[in-house]
């Protein structure tokens, strides 16, 4: 038996050495054979095909060896490649049965990894809703609606297991693209678990760009949410970073992955920090919110608060930063509201936007699982 055991441990070996060996020829016929010229944008490709490369192989080696040997696996995606995994459909739901859900939050016990989930099952759901879960192994994901302040809250509690996995979008995939489409079909085209608007970065000229480690606009006249490589939300106010140099050194230093310009940062340390004045948002006024809130490690809340089926109240800024502490969030960071604040799960829209109906916009931040495609 012990024979058999090591003879099949080293045919799984040879055969990751062979995919490796093979990938590895393909690669070199690529670099000399059908690359673009210097200049062109040979050197970026090649470091894409790379990244590509390593992702591949981490992979490969992680599910080839799950159950022989004592290989945790990991499961990461690369920047580069725009369209995320597609998740697998059997493993959504959509229930009333909150019980149901709770069993859903058991079984992702390793993935959370001791931390506590805001969802618990003695919620009370908004009337006529449901909620919508997903989990495999790298991703958990509950999306629900609740009445709080006669205000309906519309939550997408998440926890990854990478930090690849928490993504922004632009449309067409391109920073400048004039097309504009709504937040569910940019959902559907990269394979998001669940998504939201991120800050509709073509409707105003100012908040700074930063897309896959690239700056492409540094005009800092609004507080700035920086992701780095850790998942963790680094929070810039406004005016801090004031030219080109300097938004790009941060970048560098912090290996920023993308950002979002809306704001303002509602909560720091878990403390409420809205300034009295902001030049978006109109802060101190009531409108529809929308937020990204931070709950751990890997661990994320989307949020809109605003219209439901049989109420019209919404909220100060303020407010809403009280709120999101009170959810647990440590830090939270404000996303365009109003008609733009969006909430998408296994493609579909959750929350009521202001009007009835989505809004078309430029950019959406998702979370997508990192479990490769099946065959």
């Amino acid at each position: 038996m012990k024979h058999k055991l090591l003879k099949t441990c080293l045919t799984c070996v040879l055969c990751v050495v062979s995919l490796g060996l093979t990938a590895a020829v393909a690669l070199w016929g690529m670099d000399h054979v059908g690359l673009p010229a210097e200049g062109t944008g040979g050197k970026f490709f090649k470091a894409a095909m790379m990244d590509s490369y390593e992702r591949y192989m981490t992979n490969q080696i992680s599910g080839a060896m799950d159950g022989i040997m004592n290989i945790e696996k990991v499961y990461w995606l690369n920047d580069s490649d725009l369209i995320a995994p597609e998740p697998d459909p059997e493993k959504f739901g959509t229930t009333t049965d909150l019980a149901q859900v709770q069993a859903v939050v058991d079984a992702a016990a390793e993935l959370l990894n001791g931390q506590e989930t805001l969802f618990h099952p003695d919620i009370t759901l908004y009337p006529g809703s449901e909620v919508t879960y997903y989990l495999d192994e790298t991703i958990l994901c509950i999306t629900w609606r609740e009445l709080i302040d006669n205000i309906v809250y519309t939550f997408s509690e998440v926890k990854i297991a990478h930090p690849s996995q928490f993504r922004r979008f632009l449309a067409d995939g391109t920073y400048g693209s004039d097309k504009q489409y709504y937040c569910t079909q940019m959902a559907a085209t990269v394979n998001a678990v669940t998504a939201s608007n991120a800050d509709f970065y073509k409707h105003r000229p100012y908040g700074v760009v930063v897309y896959n480690g690239e700056v492409y606009r540094s005009n800092d006249k609004v507080d700035t949410c920086f992701i780095d490589d850790q998942g963790e939300l680094i929070m810039v106010p406004r005016n801090q970073l004031q030219t080109q140099e300097a938004v790009e050194a941060f970048v560098e230093e912090n290996n920023i992955r993308f950002s979002l310009g809306f704001g303002p940062i509602m909560v720091e340390d878990g403390k409420n920090v809205v300034p009295e004045k902001y030049p978006v948002g109109q802060i101190n006024e009531i409108f529809s919110r929308a937020g990204l809130g931070y709950l751990g490690q890997l661990h994320y809340i989307l949020v809109t608060a605003g219209f439901g089926e049989n109420h019209q109240r919404m909220s100060t800024m303020r407010d809403f930063a009280d709120n999101m502490i009170e959810f647990g969030c440590t830090k939270a960071y404000a996303l365009d509201g109003g008609q733009t604040g969006t909430i998408v799960t296994n493609d579909r829209l959750i929350n009521r936007p202001d009007y009835g109906t989505q809004r078309t916009v430029s950019d959406i931040i998702y979370f997508a699982t990192a479990v490769p495609d099946r065959e």
